[in-house]
């Protein structure tokens, strides 16, 4: 088994899990978002929304493109989109 197949069953796991486990995924991005808002004192609540609007789409993407067997060069641009839009200037 090489690396590529390593790597494709890796993300057919991931696929598998965010799928199955996708409420619990979003009820936790749900959490920490109000969680974040509550620390912040609302200074950032429409970034913090933002990022978890993002996150839920990233899982939903992973859920689709497991599915499909397509996408496979979606979901990391999204992650890193995320990391860089979910920081705050101050």
């Amino acid at each position: 088994m090489g690396i590529s197949d390593r790597l494709k069953d890796l993300k057919d796991k991931a696929a598998e899990a965010a799928a199955e486990h996708s409420e619990q995924i979003h009820g936790a991005v749900e959490k920490v978002a109000t969680s974040a808002d509550a620390h912040t004192g609302g200074k950032y609540t429409e970034r913090i929304q933002a990022a978890g609007a993002k996150a839920g789409n990233l899982v939903e993407s992973i859920k689709a493109a497991g599915g499909q067997g397509q996408g496979q060069g979606q979901a990391p641009d999204q992650g890193e989109t995320q990391a860089g839009d979910a920081k705050p200037e101050g």
